[in-house]
């Protein structure tokens, strides 16, 4: 064959050369024929079509099962239709890849395999319908069982769909250019292959994890945004329950809000079995929030035996943002009012207490203690000479508070605290030695004395009016292992009080009463006897001094058959340590609630109450004034200024330049 063809060009060229050598013109080339169709097939092979026909039959059997499964008819269709498709375009693929050689026989297998695969995955799929569980007799199995069945045969044909179509549809997007082309890139299609095989198996594993993540009962929050969980003193609270305790949370499903509130509800659950929580949507249980009285969403409903406290968060994360910040103090608020009668709190006025003072001079006011009594379910009444502070302290008074007088207490006043002492009463004496009037007989009332010398400390003190006053401001951190302070002993290098002017106690002598230093300065705190906040060498001497103490007593029961009584009282020699200015301190507010929590006999719920709200930034006229230079002069003063240094040095490297 071969010999000839040579013999039929020698002949050819032959005829040209002698035609041009007799001056005729050549003879024009024979019309070129078609090249011959490639040996695979014709131009457009059948997997270009392929890839469109499968993903149609998956969205036709996803309209069936999830669009319109409620048409009998339409649904069997689509589903049908698809599945057939699948398993045509499937056995299609198996075939070319038969009829291939090569190169092309190895990828088309591969994405034959690939199809095969989401084929497996659609039966799959088939077994969680109601049909397919008859058919295998899960429907008969038990209800656990049936459910870990349906959650297994779920993720597999999920993972297996995806698993199998990300590769196939990869592979398909790099052969389709080379479909027609004698040779195929084979590296390129099987570099696109893997790469979606590794997609596919990095989502099903993500997807995985947080499937798994979810089933487990913690949560982290690393946003700004925080719900607040629940505290110490939150939890304690719970632990304390004797009798069963309903809580249920009335918000939508799928409600961001209600996420949140279910969360912490839960946690506050497994504090104590007593505790049962119900999320509940107010629309599907009409007669349920009728009868809990509800009529709008973003409600939890505390019941507990005949009491019953509500507490509104609201059901739009927007609005209960706030709410949220503040849940844990605000759900003990409520908590507190269902597991414990109502108490009442007697502030004692006529001598000028910071309770009744309506100043704000640096903060010297006590609104947010009065919120802190009223969280712990106290209702706060004033005591004076007609309420019978002159007299008789009231039978129903839970605790007597006695905050910064400025003017001396009379006499009889004095004798009526003395009889409520030693009957075992309840007494918070917050002493000041600002007051410059002799507040030394209500310190004698529970068996102390106090010394009205102010104390200071000229190395550790905090900056308030940047003058030596302010190393009258102290900071300690030295707490005993008293009930009352439990909470600030536990973390005392972390939670620092401070007292802002304060004075000392100490003990009388001969006095059966127990008393507990629970707060003391720091060693380098000296009595500043002559007022100037300086230390003087000789006249004036470094110790630790008692800032506060917890003093009780037992009292034998009387003949009346009373149950015995025990005195318990706080005193503070600095009653500015319980004011608005300082209880922007943290530590200062968990004093102030231990303490209360120890004189009414719940020292088992003290702790932390966890809160995620916004500390508000407050300035003096001194630092408004800085901001305001710094803001309009200095800034715009400091880029002019580095304007003005990069012009230069550019202008002096162009002349350098030239």
């Amino acid at each position: 064959m071969k010999d000839q063809r040579a013999q039929a060009d020698e002949a050819d060229v032959s005829g040209k050369e002698a035609a041009a050598a007799e001056g005729a013109a050549p003879q024009a080339p024979p019309a070129e024929r078609p090249a011959p169709a490639p040996p695979g097939g014709p131009a457009i092979r059948p997997g270009a079509w392929m890839v469109p026909a499968y993903a149609g039959a998956l969205l036709a059997i996803f309209l069936g099962e999830r669009v319109v499964p409620t048409i009998e008819g339409l649904r069997y269709a689509l589903s049908g239709l698809g599945f057939l498709t699948l398993v045509l375009v499937t056995a299609l693929r198996f075939a070319t890849a038969v009829r291939e050689t090569g190169e092309r026989r190895a990828v088309e297998r591969a994405l034959a395999i690939l199809s095969a695969l989401g084929v497996v995955a659609v039966a799959a799929y088939f077994t969680t319908t109601d049909a397919g569980r008859a058919l295998l007799g899960v429907s008969r199995a038990a209800p656990e069982l049936r459910a870990r069945i349906d959650a297994a045969t779920t993720v597999g044909w999920v993972a297996l769909l995806v698993i199998a179509t990300v590769p196939l549809f990869f592979g398909e997007a790099a052969l389709a250019p080379m479909r027609r082309a004698e040779r195929i890139e084979v590296r390129r299609v099987r570099a696109a292959t893997l790469s979606g095989v590794t997609l596919a198996f990095a989502a099903v594993y993500a997807a995985l994890f947080v499937y798994a993540a979810g089933q487990l009962d913690l949560k982290a929050d690393f946003s700004y945004y925080r719900t607040a969980r629940p505290g110490e003193s939150t939890k304690r609270v719970a632990e304390s329950l004797t009798e069963p305790l309903k809580i249920t949370a009335f918000f939508p499903q799928l409600n961001d809000v209600g996420a949140e509130v279910e969360g912490y509800l839960r946690e506050v659950k497994a504090a104590s079995p007593q505790i049962t929580v119900e999320m509940q949507d107010r629309l599907l249980v009409p007669a349920l929030a009728k009868e809990a009285k509800v009529t709008q969403d973003g409600v939890i409903v505390l019941t507990r035996d005949t009491s019953r406290e509500v507490l509104v968060v609201g059901a739009d994360i927007k609005t209960a943002g706030a709410k949220l910040k503040s849940l844990d103090a605000d759900f003990q608020k409520v908590l507190l009012k269902v597991i414990r009668a109502q108490r009442i709190a007697y502030m004692t006025v006529g001598h000028g207490e910071l309770n009744e003072t309506a100043s704000s001079a640096e903060g010297r006011t006590t609104k947010n203690l009065r919120k802190l009594l009223e969280s712990q379910n106290y209702v706060i009444k004033d005591l004076g000479l007609a309420q019978g502070l002159g007299s008789e302290i009231p039978k129903d008074a839970g605790v007597v508070i006695v905050l910064g007088p400025q003017k001396e207490f009379l006499p009889e006043e004095v004798a009526a605290l003395q009889r409520y002492a030693d009957g075992g009463g309840h007494l918070l004496l917050a002493l000041d030695p600002e007051a410059k009037v002799d507040l030394d007989p209500l310190a004698r009332v529970v068996g102390l004395t106090w010394k009205p010398v102010t104390l200071a400390n000229d190395r550790v003190y905090v900056r308030r009016r940047f003058n030596d006053s302010d190393q009258g401001m102290l900071v300690t951190t030295r707490y005993s292992s008293h009930a009352s302070v439990s909470t600030l002993s536990r973390h005392a290098q972390q939670a620092p009080t401070i007292f802002p002017g304060a004075s000392s106690l100490d003990k009388v002598e001969g006095v059966d009463v127990k008393a507990d230093f629970v707060v003391r300065t720091l060693g380098e705190t000296f009595a500043d006897t002559n007022g100037d906040f300086k230390f003087d060498q000789g006249s004036e001497q470094r110790n630790a001094y008692n800032l506060a103490a917890a003093v009780s007593k037992e009292i034998a029961p009387g003949g009346d058959g009373k149950e015995k009584q025990e005195l318990r009282a706080f005193v503070l020699a600095d009653a500015d340590a319980l004011t608005d200015a300082t209880f922007r301190n943290e530590p200062n507010i968990v004093l102030a609630l231990d303490a209360f929590r120890w004189l009414g006999g719940e020292e088992s719920f003290a702790g932390e109450i966890t809160t995620n709200e916004d500390v508000r930034i407050e300035h003096t006229k001194q630092k408004d004034q800085v901001w305001f230079w710094a803001t309009i002069l200095v800034a715009p003063a400091l880029v002019l200024g580095l304007g003005l240094f990069i012009t230069r040095r550019g202008r002096r490297a162009s002349g350098r330049r030239a």
